[in-house]
């Protein structure tokens, strides 16, 4: 074992490996790169990260560079939870704290996953309405920002988030709240680490306050870099508040250590409506009719997905041979059961006569966890073992949906594939999955294309290849250079604002490169099953 792991294990009650085996275990996430790390520290508890921050930060300001990386459940999708030194996981930082039902908060651990933290609530009629996969935890799904399908009607993990503790580069805890200009002077005020984050963080909003401005009013949604400045202070009555800051920022800032959550009154069992239509335009149209029932859910599939996965035997065999050429519209309703009929009937009442539906019942229940078994089959059938998340969660305006689809078909003719889109249509954040061959030179000089390409494209119809999720390492060395010269300056200071000696994540968004983000592309595939 290396010096500085024994050194650790020595001060810590958790656990820093250095074996082999372990580092493999956390050197792939879901994304397209590979990275071992050096060691990885499995803290028991918040005292255990502030020692280890603290002590990697004491050595970098002896120029010995140790980057920190935290790592929830490895399911990111753009390498942000990969990294070459310190990989600190929150596996164990796993319980939930306090439930107070009646103010409808809880009080959980960065760690907790929002499956484990549903299951708790529902216990008490609570539910965090955030459709991601059970098994991402609370801190990845505010430090990646997910824009989740639900999101369009609960309005994501941001509007459910109170406020939150983080241990920044010193090794201290601070928690964020919203300040009136009364307290935030008092915080300025003070002589610590924490008061001097306050006191610069607000001098940079003055000193910026046009860009900032610029930057809140596009239409675009893009989570790269940190945009979310933009939200610090409130107008009209100009409160201040660092949590913004810590979304989409990836782990660059601190480590989210624990989270106070606001929770929604927990609805019946959710039932589910399929459309099929044989053309993009038609199925664009009905959504705009069902829009206004406000659906839980409401995506939008290229059908040539569940027809690729037949051969498998996954086809779920809803509807008629024809409509595998179109779209498959989804909408899932969670209101009470009365409410929940009268949509049902109304999405079926408003069909089109050449389109065909199917409503969740008792007895087809099954037939709708096929249509679900069918995706994660089609993510997974490609003769190498997986289809790679390298373009996921893109933002595409809905007026803008049907022509950036018909140019997509241009693109399919160049790379010489199907490229079936697949995602929400309420949050206007779709996914792509190519056939790319990791396990060649040509097929991970294909990603890089693929990548530039599709922004290309989406930009042409107002859209972003960062719209869902932040750049992380790949997708950054697209953003990167878009960025103008004032936000690289804006954002590189917040960065150095946090984390002056850059220990945090210092090779994910702002620090990714171009020629490292190559060099780790994967050669291999995932031995397990992704979704």
């Amino acid at each position: 074992m290396n010096k500085i792991a024994k050194y650790l294990n020595q001060h810590i009650i958790g656990n820093v490996f250095d074996s082999p085996q372990i580092l493999e275990a956390y050197s792939t996430d879901r994304s397209a790169v590979k990275i071992i790390p050096r060691m990885v520290a499995i803290p028991e508890n918040t005292t255990d990260v502030c020692r280890i921050v603290k002590f990697v930060d004491q050595l970098a300001k002896k120029s010995v560079h140790i980057p920190i990386t935290v790592r929830g459940s490895g399911l990111d999708k753009t390498g942000a939870d990969l990294g070459g030194g310190l990989i600190i996981s929150t596996e164990k930082l796993n319980q939930i704290l306090e439930i107070d039902d009646r103010a409808r908060l809880v009080r959980v651990q960065a760690g907790v996953t929002i499956g484990q933290l549903n299951t708790a609530l529902a216990l008490y009629g609570l539910t965090v309405p955030v459709l991601a996969d059970p098994r991402e935890t609370i801190g990845a799904l505010i430090s990646n920002f997910t824009t989740d399908p639900a999101a369009g009607k609960y309005n994501g993990i941001y509007y459910h988030v109170d406020c939150l503790e983080s241990v920044i580069s010193t090794g201290e805890t601070i928690q964020t709240a919203r300040f009136s200009r009364r307290h935030l002077n008092r915080k300025t005020e003070l002589t610590s680490r924490e008061g001097e984050i306050y006191r610069e963080v607000d001098e940079l909003i003055d000193k910026n306050a046009e860009l900032i401005a610029d930057l809140g009013n596009r239409t675009t949604i893009d989570a790269s870099g940190y945009q979310m400045v933009t939200q610090v202070v409130r107008d009209p009555v100009k409160s201040f508040d660092l949590l913004p800051l810590f979304y989409a920022a990836q782990g660059t800032l601190g480590i989210i250590t624990e989270v106070i959550l606001s929770c929604e009154v927990l609805q019946p069992k959710d039932r589910h409506f399929i459309a099929a239509f044989e053309s993009i335009g038609a199925a664009e149209n009905y959504i705009q009719e069902i829009m206004p029932l406000i659906p839980e859910e409401l995506n939008i599939y290229d059908a040539r997905m569940f027809k690729s996965v037949a051969e498998c035997g996954k086809d779920p065999a809803l509807f008629a041979k024809r409509f595998y050429k179109g779209y498959f519209v989804l909408a899932r309703f969670d209101d009470k059961n009365r409410h929940c009929n009268k949509k049902l009937k109304k999405c079926l009442k408003l069909l089109p006569q050449n389109a065909a539906a199917v409503v969740e019942t008792d007895d087809n229940e099954t037939d709708f966890k096929r249509f679900y078994s069918a995706i994660t089959s089609y993510l997974n059938n490609d003769v190498r073992g997986e289809r790679v998340a390298i373009a996921d969660d893109f933002f595409v305006p809905s007026d803008h949906l049907a022509n950036f689809l018909t140019d997509l078909r241009d693109m399919e003719k160049t790379y010489g594939q199907e490229l079936p889109v697949f995602g929400s249509f309420s949050t206007s954040n779709y996914s792509v999955r190519p056939d790319i061959q990791l396990n060649s030179v040509e097929g991970r000089q294909m990603i890089l294309k693929f990548i530039k390409d599709l922004d290309s494209l989406l930009r042409e119809h107002g859209g972003s290849l960062t719209g869902g999720t932040p750049e992380g390492r790949l997708k950054a060395i697209l953003t990167n250079e878009q960025l103008s010269e004032q936000e690289k300056a804006l954002y590189s200071e917040i960065k150095d604002i946090f984390d002056p000696e850059s220990i945090f994540n210092p090779e994910v968004k702002l620090g990714a490169v171009s020629s490292q983000t190559v060099r780790h592309l994967r050669t291999h595939y995932l031995e397990s099953v992704i979704s």
